[in-house]
């Protein structure tokens, strides 16, 4: 009876696409869409040297990992990179050609190495451009007065190890520009972060609350909600692996 069960699940896993079926083989989540849509699909890149040193844990990609998963999207990416607008453009390049959506995380604050803005214009081959209201925003201290102090920095930790000193007027023109044709969607609620999209790559901030923030308010118009949601069972046998 395992015999049958595991020839029945290789044989389940073969399909016309070679792409496809390695990919399905690489993802639990994915087999169980095979003969169905091609599920949404999304990509992690978590920037800062503060997590690869170890100095801070990154709670955006576990975080984000299940509000994905919850609403039927298949993470096949999550990754980490350096301060580095080379690496960030690699990394961000590669998984917008292969996912439907994809989520930056810290490197968009108002120091020398917040570097993600750099990265995404460079993937997509663009230059920067200093967005006007973003500006007039930033030097109005507005950021300031609704988060208690600090910009919008860090890679995802519990708290981030900067000043929290409002940034200098080159600072803030650093901070208002985005990749040319980026969309910023500016909330409502009074939250003066804009959420950035350059194409399919959504760029958020750093620090948890406000990263928790921006994506549950992109995400109430259901934009980032797959074709399906998962259900899970255990079954549990008196049985050897083998």
């Amino acid at each position: 009876t395992a015999k049958k069960t595991a020839n029945g699940m290789a044989a389940a896993l073969e399909d016309t696409s070679p792409f496809f079926a390695r990919t399905i083989s690489a993802s639990p989540c994915l087999r169980a869409f095979r003969g169905a849509a091609k599920p949404r699909t999304a990509g992690i890149a978590v920037v800062g040297n503060e997590i690869l040193t170890g100095r801070v844990h990154d709670a955006n990609a576990h975080y984000l990992c299940g509000e994905l998963h919850r609403r039927g999207v298949v993470v096949k990416y999550v990754e980490v990179v350096p301060d580095d607008v080379d690496a960030i453009a690699r990394c961000v390049k590669r998984m917008a050609s292969r996912c439907d959506d994809v989520f930056t995380s810290g490197g968009i604050g108002p120091t020398h190495d917040d570097k993600t803005m750099d990265g995404v214009a460079l993937a997509f081959e663009q230059d920067l451009v200093e967005d006007q209201h973003f500006l007039t925003v930033l030097a109005s201290g507005a950021t300031k007065r609704h988060r208690g102090g600090g910009a919008c920095d860090g890679a995802g930790g519990g708290s981030s190890s900067r000043p929290s000193s409002p940034p200098s007027v080159a600072a803030r023109r650093n901070m208002a520009s985005v990749p040319r044709g980026a969309r910023l969607e500016w909330p409502e609620d009074g939250n003066p972060w804009p959420i950035v999209s350059m194409r399919n790559v959504h760029i958020l901030a750093g620090p948890p609350a406000t990263f928790r923030a921006m994506f549950e308010r992109a995400a109430l118009d259901g934009r980032f909600q797959g074709a399906r949601r998962w259900l899970g069972s255990s079954l549990w046998l008196h049985a050897d692996e083998g």
